[in-house]
């Protein structure tokens, strides 16, 4: 089961993707506002009744309480999505009556969004006539900062916004099962490809951080490893490596000067030749041509990477062809759960 929540900004477009979801995917459409008469009890009442339609999925409209999004976003099942778009195209889409200006909506915008209050009598009537209770709003960037992903739909073409979501499940027919994408859990070469960016964040080169990750034919991590100077050695971001910082120096120029160890080569002395064996090489940029050789000397038969080095690319490639070696790129940017600056 799923259990989608849409948080987002005003006439962000939370209504018309919970309609695809509804027509195209068959989720069960609650609205947040129908279970706030039970006050303190309101996230409980919500997701019980998500959870009676099982094994429906659910799409959650409106919640605008931090302290609801906290309680419901405990359960496994519960994918909240921030959706966001251009304020101009905002300002059209919506059709309250009340809201006849554009100095309105943004007054209106930054009240729900980060509680700014300029003009409190023309806020309170507009509250008063959505039928909005000040009390039970929390700041929605608060909401939406503890979402897992963040949806912009800057577009008023409906095809374009299904594309989107079509994209987004990773659904070819309304029959697969929802909770097998990558929402709640991704692929392996995901899953390893995200351990790479977060073992990225302890490199110490200034130029980049890198990750890698080596896993065997059994899916399991025989190795890590990351970019920076070698052990006993003063850190890279601390003027370690005096060719990094000479920031004159092309990416990719001059290496036989620079002292720092790649990600892969890390990875690569840490399991040895014999563990590589037939094994998958995770890294979040594509090898340099140097350690490109290491890969393959060391039995590696398959390497994934997100991110490209243009100027080592094409012959990278061209050898790991050579040694019949998979080389895949994969999109980081569709996988939810990483929420790490790339």
């Amino acid at each position: 089961m799923l259990i989608i929540g849409l948080i987002g900004s005003l006439s962000s477009g939370k209504h018309l993707i919970a309609d695809i979801l509804h027509k195209q995917y068959d989720f069960v459409i609650l609205e947040y506002k129908d279970f706030k008469k039970k006050k303190d009890h309101a996230a409980e009442e919500c997701l019980s009744k998500a959870k009676e339609t099982w094994p429906k999925n659910v799409v959650i409209l409106g919640i605008n309480s931090l302290k609801a999004m906290i309680e419901i976003h405990d359960n496994p099942q519960f994918f909240p999505i921030a959706i966001e778009g251009p304020l101009i195209i905002r300002f059209q889409r919506q059709k309250h009556a009340i809201i006849n200006s554009l100095e309105k909506f943004v007054q209106l915008d930054d009240y729900l969004m980060f509680g700014i209050n300029p003009n409190e009598q023309c806020i309170d009537k507009i509250l008063e006539n959505l039928q909005l209770d000040s009390k039970d709003i929390s700041p929605l960037h608060k909401c939406m900062d503890i979402c897992h992903l963040r949806l912009i739909n800057d577009t008023n073409d409906r095809m374009n916004l299904e594309k989107k979501l079509a994209d987004l499940l990773s659904i070819d027919s309304k029959d697969q099962q929802l909770t097998t994408t990558k929402l709640l859990c991704p692929s392996w070469d995901q899953y390893f490809l995200m351990l790479a960016w977060i073992t990225a964040s302890h490199g110490n080169c200034v130029r980049h951080r890198v990750g890698c990750i080596i896993a065997d034919t059994d899916l399991r991590i025989i190795a890590t490893g990351y970019n920076g100077t070698p052990g006993n050695i003063k850190a890279c971001d601390q003027g370690g490596c005096k060719r990094c910082w000479n920031m004159s120096i092309e990416h990719g120029e001059r290496l036989d000067e620079c002292i720092c160890i790649h990600a892969e080569e890390s990875a690569l002395f840490e399991a040895g030749r014999r563990l590589c064996q037939n094994a998958t090489l995770y890294v979040t940029h594509n090898p340099c041509r140097q350690c490109s050789k290491k890969i393959t000397q060391n039995g590696i038969k398959r390497v994934v990477y997100t991110k490209e080095y243009p100027s080592s690319l094409e012959d990278v490639r061209q050898l790991f062809e050579q040694a019949n070696i998979e080389f895949d790129k994969q999109n980081i940017e569709s996988i939810p759960l990483l929420r790490l600056s790339q």
